[in-house]
């Protein structure tokens, strides 16, 4: 059993769970429309389309994307040297109590 207050909870969760999936397919919907994007290369006499992206690569850049945040990553370490790992404070925080 839950409480009247539970249910709506649940509820508001579920429907903000929803929104994030429409959200998502939109967001791939629109993703799609892109990588299908052609331009005119040709002439008026002899049209020719070509993709705007002709890699995967061009549209979206894992390395790339993954460098960008591993250096973002190596940047706070060097910020703050003396600043303790996740694990470290997880230890600190359990022998308080």
């Amino acid at each position: 059993m839950m409480t009247l207050s539970e249910f709506l909870y649940k509820r508001y969760a579920q429907e903000y769970k929803e929104i994030d999936k429409e959200y998502e397919l939109h967001k791939l919907a629109f993703l799609i429309r892109n990588a299908e994007a052609t331009e005119n290369k040709g002439t008026d006499k002899k049209p020719k389309e070509e993709y705007v992206f002709k890699d995967f690569k061009d549209f979206f850049d894992y390395d790339q994307m993954i460098k960008s945040v591993d250096q973002e990553i190596s940047e706070n370490k060097k910020e703050s040297p003396n600043q303790l790992s996740l694990a470290q404070v997880a230890l600190e925080h359990n022998r308080r109590g």
